[in-house]
């Protein structure tokens, strides 16, 4: 008798148990979100870690989260208290000023589980960081080559002599975005040399001398706008017909000269000067974004927190502590319909965008690509393509230093 109501209590307590963990798993995880000022309303880098934690929590993934707006100098007070806590299954880290700091909390705190985005936390073999950090890093150079691509198509066709660049704080990270789109710019106009000879014959943009195509900035600061907008008025003046913001906050002063531009020349926003955008689909933000290079954060902290909550992280980590999010994987893309309103959903949440502008938005968008010839298009598919299956080999001077020299690259491409 004592047997069988010891099996029976056995059997409701493994019963319940298991209640209690699928309540838990179903639950979702708790996070906490550590980025730069000024947070999430930077519509850029920090936004899209929101967005990421915003899509988990919609897809049952996470069930709370916290977000942290640190700087450098308390970055290690902050990363300390949130690990102290132990109120958090998932820490995740943006900026790449905050790597010193995680890396000290991550081995002063083994049980927690961290995410380091767009930089690699390096520890030591038997570390305790080497076990419970995940560094998710992204290959933004396959974007940056397809806006470049069609920064150069647009300057054929509209026979403008140059495209720009504006970025924020130069590192290997941001050479990437250089070299790409540098890249991408003398894929198109070798591509327009075999299959357009008739507008590469008096082409302005093809008979500029290649190093000379490209102009390019960096302001030397991710949180700037008039550093931006000055950088983005040289470089229209110099005969730019498309630029791209790659600089945090100071790239909006970029979107902002260009929408400024078109209105006091009264230009139709389906002409030059356009703006490239980057990090999320920025599109929405004035008529004249044709399109944005997005490095997919949100995706990134989706699949983090999965990996959380069907308690792989650890070893996902040790099977590698790196996880590269690229074409294949979508956690880098070029904006597209699909993009543009998915994001565009998030910016009415957030309550940056009326609601009813929505559709408006995305109807004038798409009346800016259609306004472009068809051949543009066909030529951006063609590269897009080429990035999936591989068969394009685009510099990595962050992902494959040894291989790319940022020195010898500007040799070549300017």
């Amino acid at each position: 008798m004592k047997k069988l109501l010891y099996m029976t209590l056995l059997l409701i307590f493994i019963l319940t148990a298991g209640i209690t963990s699928a309540q838990t798993q179903a639950e979702g995880i708790k996070a906490a979100l550590v980025v730069t000022p000024p947070g999430k309303s930077d519509l850029g880098w920090n936004f899209v870690h929101w967005l990421g934690c915003e899509r988990a929590k919609d897809l049952g993934l996470i069930r709370e989260y916290a977000e942290i707006v640190s700087s450098e100098a308390n970055i290690l007070s902050d990363l300390t208290l949130l690990a102290q806590s132990k109120e958090y299954d998932l820490i995740i880290v943006c900026g790449w000023e905050f790597l010193d700091a995680l890396q000290v909390v991550a081995n002063e705190f083994p049980d927690q589980n961290f995410v380091m985005t767009d930089v690699v936390a390096e520890f030591g073999e038997d570390e305790p960081g080497n076990f419970n950090t995940l560094s998710i890093l992204f290959q933004q150079e396959q974007p940056s080559a397809l806006v470049g691509a069609l920064a150069a198509l647009l300057a054929i066709h509209y026979d403008s002599p140059h495209v720009g660049i504006v970025l924020g704080i130069e590192g290997p990270v941001l050479y990437e975005f250089e070299m790409g789109y540098k890249w991408g710019v003398n894929w198109a106009a070798n591509w327009v040399e075999e299959n357009r000879p008739d507008l590469a014959a008096e082409s302005k943009f093809i008979n500029t001398p290649r190093k000379e195509r490209v102009l390019w900035t960096y302001t030397g600061t991710w949180a700037d706008p008039a550093k931006g907008r000055e950088a983005t008025e040289i470089q229209i003046r110099q005969g730019a017909v498309a630029v791209y913001a790659v600089a945090g906050s100071t790239g909006l002063g970029v979107l902002s000269y260009i929408d400024d531009y078109h209105k006091e020349q009264t230009i139709p926003f389906t002409d030059p000067p356009f703006a490239i955008g980057v990090d999320i689909a920025q599109d929405w933000m004035n008529p004249y974004i044709i399109a944005s290079a997005m490095k997919r954060a949100d995706v990134a902290v989706v699949e983090a927190a999965k990996l959380v909550q069907a308690d792989m992280f650890r070893e996902r980590v040790a099977e590698d502590h790196i996880l590269w999010m690229n074409f294949a994987n979508q956690g880098t893309w070029m904006s597209d319909e699909q993009s543009l309103d998915e994001f565009m959903q998030y910016m009415v949440r957030l309550g940056s965008l009326p609601a009813e502008e929505r559709p408006k938005i995305l109807e004038q968008w798409k009346e800016l690509r259609a306004a472009q010839p068809s051949w543009i298009w066909e030529a951006i598919e063609e590269l897009q393509e080429a990035i999936i299956n591989g068969t394009v080999d685009i510099p990595r001077p962050f992902g494959e230093p040894a291989k790319w020299q940022i020195k010898e690259l500007r040799a070549e491409y300017g």
